[in-house]
């Protein structure tokens, strides 16, 4: 029995790793790059933007150092590589080998595309619930540029995965029984924070984003899970609210904004804050740093941050089975399969 082998990459965005000023450049101006493709940001202030942030997270006082995003992937992809490992599939004549891959910092996303043109499949799954332009519309522009029809028949982009009720279930079953305590308190002293990556709603002209933001999917995502979270019996906190993690440059942002949510929350009388990353599938600089601020601010308050699905199990085994499946059309649709089935 011949043996196939099928590139599995796994692609998030990507932070530096340090405080070091010249990764945070790299990755700043790279993201900056990428996002002028479809937005205007004039050349100089892509460079200011670039200089200032990567200079303050340089001279920052606290001890904070990099990110953990990266160092999260590398955990999923091993993680994954596990379940995959012992799927149906790996005993059948295939063979996945698991790659991450980052669209702003090394391995960059268009490098591990170009090595594994010549694997037998090739399954690109970006790390984030809601696709848009800047994630899975710029993988599918990547390919269509660099790959011939017939690597491309043997290659499928994983999206859409923000309305899968399996999806959700991993959720819950993360947020209830990850072995965080859950509140102790009243019910109605308790709230849960859901973040959310912010979209550009209009720009500073006042003009609709002529690009997919996935504005419509993040609202929908965020409101099937609350729902599922309000309903389910396992259930602590009395509100589960919805905040943006806006950038607020450029125009009118999601709302509501962590602020505003913030403002409100705190103003409650509530107890016990839970802040939980939704939108995100590995923590990182928007995430990690918020509980901490919010305790110093409101030292009366219980403030804890959940961490994301990151690198669980039931997250990896998720994932397993998308991987599958897309292997499974490849399979399916290849001249080998054909000609056997004549």
């Amino acid at each position: 029995m011949s043996v196939k082998t099928f590139a599995v990459v796994l692609i998030a965005h990507g932070e530096a790793e340090t405080s070091g000023f010249l990764e945070n450049y790299r990755v700043s101006r790279h993201t900056l790059d990428r996002a002028s493709g479809v937005m205007h940001i004039p050349p100089l202030l892509r460079q200011v933007i670039s200089v200032s942030s990567s200079l303050k997270k340089k001279l920052r006082r606290a001890p904070v150092g990099g990110s953990p995003q990266n160092m999260l992937t590398r955990t999923q992809a091993t993680s994954l590589q596990k379940h995959l490992d012992n799927h149906p599939l790996s005993s059948s004549g295939i063979r996945f080998e698991v790659r991450p891959a980052f669209s702003a910092s090394e391995p960059y996303v268009e490098d591990v595309i170009a090595e594994t043109r010549g694997y037998d499949g090739r399954i690109l799954l970006p790390m984030a619930p809601v696709d848009n332009t800047l994630s899975c519309g710029y993988l599918c522009e990547q390919l269509a540029g660099v790959s011939t029809p017939e690597e491309l028949s043997r290659t499928r982009v994983v999206g859409r995965l923000w309305p899968d009720g399996q999806l959700h279930r991993t959720y819950l079953d993360h947020l209830f029984e990850s072995g965080r305590a859950l509140p102790v308190s009243a019910a109605e002293h308790n709230v849960l924070m859901l973040l959310f990556h912010g979209t550009l709603i209009r720009d500073s002209k006042g003009g609709v984003p002529a690009f997919h933001t996935g504005q419509k999917e993040t609202e929908a995502f965020a409101a099937s899970l609350t729902n599922a979270i309000e309903s389910d019996s396992r259930n602590r906190w009395g509100k589960v609210v919805t905040a943006y993690l806006n950038h607020d440059v450029g125009g009118e942002w999601s709302a509501p904004s962590f602020d505003e949510v913030w403002k409100r929350v705190r103003g409650s009388g509530c107890r016990h804050v839970s802040l939980f990353a939704a939108g995100y599938f590995s923590d990182g600089n928007e995430t990690i740093h918020r509980a901490g601020l919010l305790a110093a601010s409101e030292p009366s308050m219980q403030i804890e941050s959940i961490p994301c699905l990151n690198d669980s199990s039931a997250f990896a085994s998720y994932l397993a089975v998308k991987v599958a499946g897309a292997a499974s059309q490849i399979i399916a649709f290849s001249p080998d399969s054909r000609s056997e089935e004549m």
